[in-house]
This record gives structure tokens, sequence and C-alpha cells, in this order.
């Protein structure tokens, strides 16, 4: 079974490593003694984020990577073995978001999202999974979002898709990696203090007020929080890493009675609310 991964030492490699979530999860592990690759497709965020680990103590390398491209992940593979001969913690992060009516995003939009939400998570298992097998050691974890969880609201259906994906590929690459000596982590974010709004696209949406916020919405956490949540999980060995450990509840609900969760969630996110032609009292 799993052995732990001990930080002070390791290896770690993030994709979307150089903002957000990612940066912090780099600075956190290298704070706790690992040396850390890298990987994002901006050039001066990924210098930076290098030079911040140094300033820490630790190794680093920077990888520009486009997760949507196979021989950009499969480089990254090795690179980080060419630099350090083993990979001991993978952290497949880089995601983006993407709001609108699904019947009026386009099929291009649609394709972009999965490729870098759910492919992007595809190629880092296809690229590193094998190391880690030959190994019998090392740590995954998968970056998700609460909307992996259960579907929280109705304006971005193509990220909620996308994220309930990368959830049932993580557990099920627990299942499969478990036995083998290797640990695996779904990271399931609500609200955090990020740039992904830089990337973010809007389609279809003619009304603003047709933006939902899920009535439940917690205050955002700093990424550094988040990232030491992360590193938390690794170290007691633990699958699921909320953000908000608020969200526990409404996800054990969910879980419990979907029916009587959808019927009563519904009007909850309306609110009597007439928006873009969606009814003002559901039924």
């Amino acid at each position: 079974m799993t052995r732990a991964v001990e930080l002070n030492g390791a290896v770690a490699v993030i994709t979307g490593g150089a903002s957000g979530i990612g940066r912090a999860t780099a600075l956190a592990l290298a704070r706790v003694g690992a040396d850390v690759v890298v990987a994002d497709i901006h050039q001066q965020r990924l210098d930076e984020t290098v030079a911040a680990i140094g300033e820490i103590g630790q190794r680093a390398l920077a990888v520009r990577c486009d997760v949507t491209s196979d021989a950009d992940v499969d480089g990254l593979a090795r690179a980080v073995l060419s630099e350090f001969g083993t990979v001991d913690v993978v952290m497949n992060n880089a995601g983006v978001a993407l709001l609108g009516p699904p019947e009026r995003v386009p099929m291009a939009d649609w394709q972009r999202l999965f490729d870098i939400n759910v492919f992007g998570v595809v190629r880092g298992i296809r690229a590193f999974v094998p190391i880690l097998l030959e190994q019998g050691h090392g740590w995954i974890v998968n970056t998700a979002s609460i909307a992996g969880l259960y579907a929280h609201g109705y304006d971005n259906i193509p990220y909620i898709g996308a994220k309930h994906a990368v959830v049932g590929i993580t557990e099920g690459l627990y299942l499969y990696l478990r036995p083998k000596g290797i640990g695996v982590s779904v990271l399931c974010p609500e609200l955090v203090t990020t740039n992904i709004g830089e990337t973010a696209r809007m389609i279809g949406i003619d009304d603003p007020r047709w933006v939902n916020f899920p009535p439940h919405l917690l205050s955002p956490i700093h990424p550094d929080d988040a990232a030491e949540r992360v590193v938390a999980a690794i170290q007691q060995e633990r699958y699921l890493i909320l953000t908000h450990p608020e969200n526990r509840d409404w996800v054990v609900n969910h879980g419990r009675d979907v029916e009587g969760f959808l019927a009563d969630y519904l009007p909850m996110l309306y609110d009597g609310r007439d928006v873009g032609g969606l009814p003002v009292t559901p039924s």
C-alpha cells in the first residue's frame, strides 16, 4: 500500500504553477524542503516563481508547458527526470473557466475548456504515472473544483462538466494507484483569490444578471491558505482536499439524496428572480 511522501527532499512538479493556487503550492512545498519544477505558459511569471523558490533556498526549474500539447507535457516529464532524476509529487493544476448558456457556447469553446481542464490532467497522468509506477511511490494531486462535486449553479455548465470529469478520473486513479504505492488527492476549491478571471470566457450572456452566485457562497481565501491544505493532505495521506471545510455538509447532503438536494437548491438559486427568460419560480 501507499507509503507517505517525505516532502523534505522531495521533487514536485506543478502545471499552472506560476500563478494562483499553483504558485502558492510551489512555494509552500519549497518551504517544507521540496525542490519544485514549475510548468506554465507565462514566462515572466515562471521566472518570478522560480526566483521566489530560490529565495526560500530550494532548487527550482521553470518549464514552459502548454497542457493542451502532448509534446509539451511529455517534454515536461523528460525535463524533470533530466534535472532531478526522480519525481515525488505531481500536481495537475492548470485550468480555465467558461460561463454561458450551454446551447450558445460554440463547440470550439467546449473543446478548448475540456482540452485544458480535463485532457491537461489526462496528459499529466500519461506522462508521469509510468514514472511513479516504476519508482513504486509518489503522490498525484489533480485540481478540480467544488463544481466537480455537485452542480453549484447554472451559468458555467461546461466548467461543471469538466470538473466532474476530473473528480471521476481522480477517484478511479486512487483505486488504481493506491495499492501500487502511489497516493492520489483531488483538490476541490471554492472561491480562492486567483487570477483565473484573466483567461475566463463569458459567451452568449446578454444580461449580466444571468450570472449566478450560489446562495451559500463562502468568503474567498488566499491561495496560500489553499496551498497549505494541499501540503497537509499529502502529509496526512488524504484524498479529498476542500479549501472551505464548510462545503463538506453540502457534498454529504448531495450524496445522500440527490433528488431532495436539487429540489431544495433550485429555488435558492433563483430566489424569485426573472433572469434572461428563466422562470421566476422554479417548479
